[in-house]
């Protein structure tokens, strides 16, 4: 049985079963209009507090899955409540802030207090308590929603289960710094409101492919295989990766940059391409911070060692629930 950070591939794939089953009961489309009066709000005032919330994410060390979360509860609030332009700012900081609450340890979470004031939101502590119960009330208080983090990881180990050396004709590349990549072209998509009438599964899959792609020439039939275990429907995964590669070309994020080996060494089963790309920017510090926190998660800095299916660094991350304030 194959083994990656402590997880065989039967397990991974019970995951990502499960994973899919919440993620159907769970998602509908959100819709946004693109152009709004004063009293509505639309994509752009979306796109805003979403791209702050990401920022925001950084300056508190949270986990990748805490802003995913917090985006996630925003759109379905949004998607359930009209609110003014306004008011956008308060409720995603609500979001944010009971998505902490649910997945980060009591110790790194913050006062009321201390999140007005690092946060500079503009809101009252008052008015943030008063959303964060009617965010709640709303949403009826089911809060871990699926998200394309969640699915990101669980795809990701499968491939580094399956095709261990996918990664190997790659300069400078492991599989945390590989999945920091991921996870900020995932973030980068996540500012445009466009991606929220996709499903998550599906948004992971189209930035998966977009990086396989400029790694093996495989990676048609790698998405492929999954896409079908995924049950995701092909016209909308390459209408979602078509709008994906055009968001990541315009802030000059693909290509991505890779640099091969002279040798490349088999991957997947074929020849790695030895073609390089120049890099046209440098990795933004949103991939630093999310590198960071990945890093612990496949336990790179600790020699390597497997993560157990108990140890609190695994894939899934852990959940507390929402504490009473």
């Amino acid at each position: 049985m194959k083994l990656y950070n402590g997880l065989d591939a039967q397990r991974l794939m019970k995951m990502l079963k499960d994973t899919l089953m919440k993620e159907q009961e769970q998602w509908k489309p959100v819709h946004y209009k693109s152009n709004t009066g004063a009293s509505e709000t639309g994509g752009i005032h979306r796109d805003e507090v979403v791209s702050w919330l990401i920022c925001l994410n950084r300056r508190f060390h949270f986990t990748p899955e805490t802003v995913a979360l917090g985006v996630a509860l925003t759109d379905r609030f949004l998607s359930l409540v009209k609110v003014r332009p306004k008011y956008i700012q308060c409720v995603a900081i609500s979001c944010f802030y009971v998505a902490a609450k649910t997945l980060e340890e009591d110790e790194v979470i913050p006062s009321a207090v201390d999140l007005v004031k690092t946060s500079q939101c503009g809101c009252a502590v008052s008015d943030i308590l008063r959303m964060e119960m009617i965010v709640l009330n709303k949403l009826q208080w089911s809060v871990k929603t699926v998200t394309q983090i969640d699915f990101l990881h669980i795809i990701h180990s499968l491939l580094m289960c399956y095709y261990p050396q996918l990664l190997e004709g790659v300069v400078n590349m492991t599989p945390s710094r590989h999945l920091s990549i991921l996870s900020r072209n995932v973030f980068h998509c996540l500012c445009n409101h466009k991606m929220v009438g996709f499903r998550p599964i599906t948004l992971t899959l189209a930035i998966i492919s977009l990086e396989l792609e400029q790694i093996t020439q495989a990676w048609l039939s790698i998405i492929n295989t999954v896409q079908k275990m995924a049950d995701v429907e092909i016209d909308s995964l390459i209408r979602c990766r078509e709008i994906a590669a055009q968001i990541l070309k315009d802030k000059n994020m693909l290509p991505t940059g890779y640099q091969f080996k002279t040798n490349p060494v088999a991957t997947c089963g074929t020849i790695a391409r030895s073609r390089s790309f120049k890099r046209k920017v440098d990795l933004v510090d949103l991939e630093e911070e999310v590198y960071d926190g990945i890093k612990r998660l496949y336990n790179e800095d600790q020699g390597g060692s497997e993560i157990g299916l108990d140890d609190e660094a695994s894939v899934f991350t852990k959940a507390n629930p929402v504490r009473a304030n």
